[in-house]
């Protein structure tokens, strides 16, 4: 008997094939009200990034950091000197120094943590796999009557991000990052 001929089992349940049908018949799309402010962050070779005590997006790459306002996508600061970057990491990688304020924060990453998924008011952000091995991010709203796994979820359009994806929400809730191998999609509301 030939092994490669023989018919392999299903293991998923019927629930986590439903699922993935779901998951599979979501079109890309831009998150909902009320995430209307899109910046798009071009910086190839990100590791990690994470939030200042003002919530501006802190991009950590091998050769540098930057600073970038949430909102409007204005760079506040960017250095690219590599010692810049490893220096201020910690032995972890769970956290970063930032050289020009001396302000240690939590980051997340290809190496570090893993973001945060979940805000107080019930919006939550993961990254599934429909089309394993690409990937997708949905934004959810969780605290709301009857909620349903996935059944109103907007799949995220990640424009050129591809490879491994991270994504989290800044401590207030109010921006959300995706981290890809193109760079940054960023994402905050009122």
């Amino acid at each position: 008997m030939n092994p490669f001929n023989q018919s392999k089992k299903e293991i998923r349940t019927t629930f986590e094939i439903d699922l993935l049908h779901i998951a599979q018949a979501k079109e890309p799309t831009k998150p909902p009200h009320p995430w209307t402010a899109e910046v798009i962050i071009p910086a190839s070779g990100c590791i990690a990034c994470g939030w200042d005590a003002d919530e501006n997006l802190v991009l950590i790459s091998s050769s540098g950091y930057s600073l970038t306002q949430a909102i409007t996508g204005t760079v506040i600061h960017r250095e690219r000197d590599s010692d810049l970057t490893e220096d201020p990491m910690s032995g972890d990688y769970l956290s970063f120094r930032i050289p020009l304020s001396g302000q240690d924060i939590s980051i997340f990453g290809f190496e570090s943590g893993d973001g945060i998924h979940v805000t107080n008011d019930g919006w939550m952000l993961e990254v599934i796999h429909p089309w394993w091995p690409r990937v997708s991010v949905i934004l959810d709203q969780a605290f709301v009557p009857n909620y349903e796994y996935l059944k109103q979820a907007t799949m995220i359009d990640l424009n050129r991000l591809d490879g491994k994806i991270k994504c989290g929400f800044s401590p207030s809730g109010k921006h959300f990052v995706i981290l890809g191998s193109g760079g940054a999609l960023l994402y905050s509301r009122e």
